[in-house]
């Protein structure tokens, strides 16, 4: 069974058979000959390291373990579906605004700004809080650690 989260489309979660020789066949399906267990394996290429019994248990521990040790630190970065449809869609309509009504466009991008910031310092602050390093902020937000220590690191510490 192949498990998905809709936050996370790039990356497929399914319990892969591993082969006498230790290879990882596609699916169980695939092929008719005896397998010794399962691991837990991802379409983006990620492996764990465990092996499960060549079970109907040992399939759903596989797939447990792809969703509690790989989709979790996956889920944790990336933005809800539903908001970044949103955000997109607010794009586009701010886009045609700016273009038929400038200064109706500055009062609107004004006040996103306004607590853009005020998210964003919380944002930072929180993710510092729970754990996460100044590489994985900067990589969040698509800067450079330095560049996100720099610029947040006095309401990091707040």
């Amino acid at each position: 069974m192949t498990i998905e989260f809709p936050d996370i489309p790039e990356h497929k979660g399914f319990a892969a058979p591993v082969l006498p020789n230790g290879e990882l066949a596609p699916t169980a399906s695939a092929f008719t000959r005896t397998f010794v267990g399962y691991q837990a394996t991802c379409s983006c290429g990620w492996t764990d390291r465990r092996r499960h019994p060549a079970t109907p248990e040992g399939a759903k521990e596989a797939e447990y373990r792809w969703a509690s040790v790989h989709a979790t630190a996956l889920l944790a970065a990336a933005p809800p579906s539903e908001l970044v449809i949103k955000s997109n869609l607010l794009c586009e309509r701010v886009v045609k605004l700016a273009g038929e009504r400038p200064l109706a466009a500055l009062t609107l991008l004004s006040q996103i700004e306004s607590w853009q910031r005020t998210l964003l310092d919380q944002a930072v602050a929180g993710a510092r809080q729970g754990g996460a390093s100044w590489s994985e902020v900067g990589e969040a937000m698509g800067i450079s650690k330095q560049a996100a220590h720099e610029r947040f690191r006095a309401t990091a510490e707040l």
